[in-house]
């Protein structure tokens, strides 16, 4: 894993690529289908909106909320960004607190040093605002060493070996070429076929994921 010893820049710059992403949907492309074929925009903003949640509960050492959906229900439609905005706050916040880094967290599908967890969180924003910025056509915000810095945690954390185990939420990796974009390599780790920006299909996650 790299840089191991704070994460917390990375995962900062995540929320806000994520910011962005969210804050370029149009109200009438929340129906619209994106890489999570569990999710259609409006979902996936959903899912968003609950790992921000999720994370900053974690940074804090709040209780970790449960929601079999891993969604939770969001603002009037043309608010989402406003409602990221202010959860992508209260994350950096939580992480910001002292001692935000020491010790380890328990989150429902393990527990993890701090550090680690953060990195996570990091992966997850990063890999949902490339989802949301293929389904809507704003791969233009995504910061592409981002995805080039996630990609060997994801790596190390998520071993192509054994994705057919029924507790993990990812479908098998698809192959891609070495010199790939990043943000390509990493999706197609993570299970989902990389499509030009706005365009969506092939093999994704069999479930949005846990976290």
């Amino acid at each position: 894993m790299t840089a191991l010893s704070d994460p917390r820049p990375l995962l900062e710059r995540a929320v806000a690529q994520a910011a962005r992403v969210v804050g370029a949907v149009e109200p009438d492309r929340l129906d619209d289908p994106t890489p999570c074929t569990d999710f259609d925009v409006r979902q996936l903003l959903g899912h968003l909106l609950f790992a921000a949640r999720r994370a900053a509960e974690a940074g804090g050492r709040a209780a970790i909320t449960e929601a079999p959906d891993a969604t939770m229900d969001g603002p009037p439609d043309g608010r989402w960004a406003e409602a990221f905005e202010l959860q992508g706050a209260a994350l950096v916040a939580a992480w910001q607190r002292p001692g935000a880094l020491d010790g380890e967290v328990r989150l429902p599908f393990g527990t993890f040093p701090a550090a680690v967890v953060a990195w996570i969180y990091a992966m997850e924003l990063v890999t949902h605002a490339w989802d949301l910025a293929t389904a809507v056509g704003a791969a233009d915000l995504l910061e592409p060493d981002l995805f080039e810095t996630v990609l060997p945690f994801a790596r190390q954390m998520l071993p192509p070996e054994g994705r057919d185990a029924p507790e993990l939420p990812f479908a098998a990796a698809v192959p891609v070429p070495d010199d790939a974009p990043a943000a390509d390599r990493l999706a197609a780790h993570l299970g989902r076929v990389p499509v030009a920006a706005g365009a969506v299909g092939g093999r994704v996650p069999r479930s949005s994921g846990r976290s």
